[in-house]
């Protein structure tokens, strides 16, 4: 049986029109159901979260003496004076046990730039904690521009779609510091092995985007894959494993 570190993960988040939110126990449910060592948790869907400082106090407080839940709590660039220093609010998401950050700038109102953003970035490099993207914040060409850029930043893309693969083999080619999470919506027949031939296996994270996506899908992808059992537990827990451990 793999070891399964699940690192698409939603807690807690609400929408228009719905007030029912994943709960701590729906989510240790979810991780006694999937037989899963730990899940990487964030706040999602983001849609109605505006206030950052309190999602993550939830976050923590949910994923505090629970080693099975990661948290991943969301960080900005400082720039409107409201929030702790970019490096402080790093200090104090590794003094609570997380394994990566996430960034949302469209969601939160800012952009990847070097005049507004380089101090998270860079905050971020010094610790050699990951952050985890989503595609729906930021573009391939933008996370190839944010790996270019800082070339030691590790970094989590998540959520990309099937079609972007001739996207996907080049940008994980050309930058050995972003890892894919080949959960939902990725989904493509035959895709795993082909990253895996073309690019290796060490850029590749298990992940199924609960509660938005039935996780069971990325699950069999990863089971029934064509590659070698070595591969597959290094993308099922041992990549992240290798990830948590850099963190400074």
């Amino acid at each position: 049986m793999l070891e399964l570190i699940d690192v698409q993960v939603g807690f807690g988040g609400t929408q228009p029109g719905k007030t029912a939110v994943v709960d701590r126990q729906q989510l240790l449910d979810y991780c006694a159901r999937m037989q899963l060592r730990a899940a990487l948790v964030r706040v999602e869907p983001i849609e109605l979260d505006v206030n950052v400082i309190f999602s993550n106090d939830q976050l923590f407080a949910a994923c505090a003496d629970t080693p099975q839940l990661i948290p991943c709590p969301t960080v900005l660039p400082n720039t409107g004076y409201d929030l702790a220093p970019e490096a402080e609010q790093i200090d104090r998401a590794i003094a609570q046990g997380a394994a990566a950050v996430t960034i949302r700038p469209i969601a939160d109102y800012w952009i990847i730039a070097p005049w507004l953003s380089d101090s998270l970035f860079r905050a971020l490099t010094d610790r050699n904690l990951p952050v985890w993207i989503s595609s729906r914040n930021c573009p391939p060409p933008q996370v190839a521009d944010l790996a270019r850029s800082y070339p030691d930043l590790r970094i989590i893309f998540a959520q990309v779609g099937y079609r972007e693969q001739r996207i996907l083999l080049p940008l994980l080619k050309s930058f050995k510091r972003v890892h894919l999470s080949i959960g939902n919506n990725y989904t493509l027949h035959g895709g795993m092995e082909q990253l895996v031939r073309e690019a290796g296996c060490e850029q590749l994270l298990f992940g199924t985007g609960f509660p938005e996506n039935e996780p069971m899908s990325a699950a069999m992808m990863l089971f029934d894959s064509q590659i070698s059992a070595e591969e597959k537990e290094k993308i099922a827990a041992g990549n992240f494993r290798r990830l948590q451990e850099e963190i400074r």
